[in-house]
């Protein structure tokens, strides 16, 4: 039985069976992405002419997500980019079967390197769904906690901040960075928000905007979900608006 998703309303739940294997799926009416990651793309606040940077974009959820708001006819679109071609051709599958071409571009590069790729206050929107130790998928990966090793998330807190720090030049006047992860650990998230938000005092951080249901855990502007809240993959959202 398919029901209406309790966290997204933009999402519905399967209980058993593969929605891979269906009609709706091959005629790309319908994507798979876990709820918690469909609350990322509203969080932009994207306007039909926006252009909009998927900078982590790899399989291409959050991108197809956000090209849902986009519209091409008035120049609306999002740029996806990650760092392996394998990953680029995953994107394209994707953005082919649910026909939206129109709307993405997919380009390989790092996101590290962004401020090098693309010109100065080039994007009304950008999208950091950070490279993070993943603790937020304990309940569909249990093993994961037997993978980690202390410095793998002090080197991880450096490469997200070095996104941040690249994606912040390409932003315009205005315009808001979302910076998401599926980790539980603080060091990854509410700490690399507070050390961007300290070296870039034109940066402030906008409450999240979340569906009601959602609203609860909505702490000092971000929103942490941890799996037993709706049986769902932890997730961290954050967005960040640039003033000046």
């Amino acid at each position: 039985s398919i029901t209406s998703s309790m966290v997204s309303p933009f999402g519905l739940v399967s209980e058993k069976g593969n929605l891979s294997k269906t009609s709706l799926f091959e005629r790309g009416l319908l994507t798979m992405q876990d709820e918690s990651s469909m609350l990322v793309a509203p969080t932009l606040k994207i306007e039909p002419h926006h252009q909009v940077l998927d900078a982590c974009a790899a399989p291409g959820g959050k991108t197809t997500h956000i090209a849902l708001f986009l519209d091409s006819e008035k120049g609306g679109k999002v740029t996806a980019l990650d760092i392996y071609e394998h990953k680029i051709k995953l994107i394209d599958e994707n953005v082919a079967r649910l026909k939206m071409e129109d709307r993405v571009e997919t380009v390989l590069g790092d996101a590290t390197e962004v401020h090098q790729t693309f010109p100065r206050e080039s994007f009304d929107r950008i999208l950091v769904d950070a490279p993070c130790s993943g603790l937020g998928l304990m309940r569909r990966k249990p093993d994961i906690k037997y993978t980690k090793e202390y410095q793998d998330f002090s080197g991880l807190q450096k490469i997200q901040l070095d996104i941040l720090e690249s994606v912040s030049t390409c932003l315009k006047k205005n315009g808001i960075i979302t910076y998401s992860t599926c980790t539980i650990l603080e060091e990854e998230n509410q700490v690399v928000v507070n050390k961007f938000l300290s070296k870039h005092p034109e940066f402030v951080l906008e409450e999240v905007f979340v569906p009601k249901s959602v609203q609860k855990l909505v702490k000092d502007g971000v929103v942490q979900i941890l799996p037993h809240h709706f049986s769902t993959d932890g997730f961290f959202i954050s967005c960040l608006r640039k003033q000046k």
